[in-house]
């Protein structure tokens, strides 16, 4: 027997022989055939009738249904009470029933299929026909998949699951299912980090996408978020320092990135900085710094990163990505810019809706933008870019203008109003959310030090950039 397989059975009886009230999370993917080892097989068969029935299951029903004593033996090396016992040591995170649920079902179409291949494979007979029944039994098992899938349900259940979240909600015993984003009018606007949603942050290069997505995932995880940062570009120096830089601007002290990077601090800014390394230490935030990653590696990573974290009890709710560019495509549309970015996005979408976290995918916006007058992005300077408005649930664009001041000619030849206009307007950050696809668009203003990539609540704009 697979090893992994019969330790996710283990560990997921034990979950609901210690907590039957979850059962309905694995009663809509799992059958007992699923199940490799035949006693786990048996002990499910009677969780579910008791379930179909209404009845709440105890060890102790179990035992009578199965018509065992605690005596009785179970497996050849293991009486019923010892086995039930051991099974209590291990329960699985309630969190993760439905993923351990998916895996087992997955793990018995893999056998099935092999089973189906092996005997066509040593049939004698005809080629056709052998092809034939190799191709009916893999029908068969996805026909079986698709049966089991917890996706298709009545109009009716589906407004009974609404008017049950919100009034949980309502009565204060559910959160808002979306992450703080750490900033409360931009929440207030897209309502946070949602779970299987894909949302993109474009900007140009130099205006502080890695400032805003390193402050963001820093204050969403600062309030209980699991956030996993993938860096493709930057390492863990430079995403470190600006972390810690970031922390301590909450205390009050101004350490910029780029003075811890070269090490030159003060007595009193490396104090400062070892606190906020203290703070940091604390956070359910992983950073993980490998370059060039494929979709499907990507996928691994944040599987893995989801379990992790909730083996200390920790839900994984946002996943940056830094940033588009760096995502490997597949050869499928090599040298095709265009379709390889709707791929990448395409795929990225799809893992944030069965892993159920909010993909956060860094992008940098062609040079086109620099040639208008008007240099805040807008949607069309993503409509080049494969199908990234498409995928995207929530389309954020940032925009300094003090960045752009700058680079005027009235500014570098000293125009006393342009000198006083970049300094009222130096620590502005516009994020623009140009498409929102569960609620409104509109201009959020917030407070940006870009040396110590540290970004804060400022005012809000809403109307802005409606669709």
């Amino acid at each position: 027997m697979d090893d992994v397989s019969l330790t996710i059975e283990q560990e997921l009886l034990g979950r609901l022989l210690d907590t039957p009230e979850v059962m309905p999370v694995v009663a809509g993917i799992l059958e007992p055939r699923h199940f490799q080892e035949e006693a786990h097989s048996r002990l499910f068969q009677a969780m579910m009738q008791r379930h179909a029935m209404g009845t709440p299951f105890t060890m102790s029903t179990l035992a009578a249904d199965l018509n065992l004593t605690w005596g009785a033996q179970l497996l050849p090396d293991m009486k019923y009470g010892q086995y039930v016992a051991r099974l209590l040591t291990s329960p699985a995170p309630a969190m993760m029933l439905q993923a351990y649920a998916s895996d087992l079902r997955s793990q018995w179409a893999i056998r099935t299929i092999a089973v189906v291949t092996g005997r066509a494979a040593s049939d004698q007979g005809m080629p056709t026909d052998r092809l034939q029944q190799l191709m009916q039994g893999i029908d068969e098992v996805r026909a079986s998949l698709a049966e089991n899938t917890t996706t298709r349900e009545t109009a009716g259940e589906t407004g009974a699951w609404v008017v049950e979240r919100v009034n949980a909600i309502r009565m204060g015993e559910l959160g808002t299912p979306g992450a703080s984003t750490g900033f409360r009018e931009l929440d207030r606007l897209m309502l946070g980090y949602r779970p299987g949603e894909l949302v993109i942050v474009g900007a140009r290069p130099g205006i502080g996408k890695t400032t805003f997505a390193t402050s963001s995932g820093r204050q969403s995880a600062v309030v209980g978020n699991g956030i996993a940062f993938y860096s493709l570009e930057l390492g863990g120096d430079a995403i470190g320092a600006r972390l810690l830089a970031d922390q301590a601007f909450d205390s009050g002290a101004r350490l910029t990135h780029s003075a811890i990077r070269d090490g030159h601090l003060s007595d009193g800014q490396f104090e400062h900085m070892m606190v906020a390394q203290e703070a940091i230490d604390r956070l359910p935030m992983d950073c993980d710094y490998a370059a060039r990653l494929t979709v499907p590696e990507l996928s691994a990573r944040i599987s893995a990163a989801k379990k992790r974290m909730a083996r200390s009890g920790i839900p994984l709710r946002v996943v940056f990505i830094d940033y588009l560019k760096q995502v490997r495509a597949s050869d499928r549309y090599r040298g095709q810019r265009h379709y390889e970015v709707g791929e990448i996005t395409a795929g990225l979408h799809e893992i944030a809706k069965r892993e159920e976290v909010c993909i956060v995918l860094l992008a940098q916006l062609n040079r086109g933008i620099e040639a208008e007058s008007n240099k805040r992005p807008d949607l069309h300077h993503l409509r080049e870019s494969g199908d990234i408005e498409a995928d995207a649930d929530v389309v954020l664009f940032l925009y300094r203008p003090a960045y752009y001041l700058r680079r005027t000619k009235e500014f570098q030849e000293g125009a006393p109003d342009v000198l006083a206009e970049v300094e009222r307007l130096e620590t502005k950050l516009e994020v623009i959310v140009a498409k929102n696809r569960n609620g409104e668009t509109g201009i959020v203003d917030l407070f940006c030090d870009i040396g110590a990539s540290a970004v804060r609540n400022g005012g809000t704009r809403y109307g802005e950039h409606r669709q």
